[in-house]
């Protein structure tokens, strides 16, 4: 399997219940009640989405938070 060697922008946006976070760049969305679980959850998304071509490590993704929903 390949490894990845891009960074895949994580908006995280702040809901009711938590955080909720997607990938602009790909069909990559989540939901976690705390940040450590959104993290685990975003990890997940990702490896689940390239699971066929590319390994995903918690390197490849950047974490991005959008104060405007805050």
């Amino acid at each position: 399997m390949k490894t990845f060697t891009k960074k895949i922008k994580i908006i995280v946006e702040k809901t009711g219940t938590g955080f909720s976070a997607y990938s602009e760049d790909y069909p990559i969305f989540t939901t976690g009640r705390t940040v450590p679980e959104l993290i685990n959850n975003s990890h997940e998304a990702a490896q689940l989405y390239f699971e066929d071509n590319y390994d995903i490590s918690h390197d490849n993704l950047k974490f991005e938070i959008d104060t405007s929903k805050c």
